[in-house]
């Protein structure tokens, strides 16, 4: 048991010296870059017809003036959690605004 308890501690310290990102993290960065792709053009028709800019309400709130945030469509089944049309908006949203105004993928990631 100590074995093992060294060696997964190793290599915690080693992937944060390697700046790798776990596994959960790893794939909602993958989704947020997919999303920042589909929205400046650069993704097939097919994933860019799934995201929708949150469109602007009569009575406006300081985070309805943000016309970065995309809607976040409601679920009819519990399934759907993880389908890429329900999670991209999701995580967008929560990144930062200087961040999902990145001028290029590389400043983005």
């Amino acid at each position: 048991k100590q074995w093992y308890q060294r060696r997964v501690r190793g290599t915690t310290k080693l992937r944060r010296q390697l700046h790798f990102l776990p596994v959960s993290e790893r794939i909602d960065f993958k989704v947020c870059v997919l999303v920042y792709i589909c929205l400046n053009g650069l993704a097939p028709d097919y994933l860019c017809e799934l995201l929708q800019i949150r469109k602007k309400k009569a009575k406006c709130l300081r985070k309805d003036s943000d016309d970065l945030l995309l809607e976040t469509p409601r679920l009819k089944y519990k399934s759907s959690e993880g389908a890429f049309r329900v999670v991209g908006p999701k995580l967008w949203n929560q990144l930062p605004r200087a961040l999902r105004e990145s001028k290029s993928l590389p400043c983005f990631k």
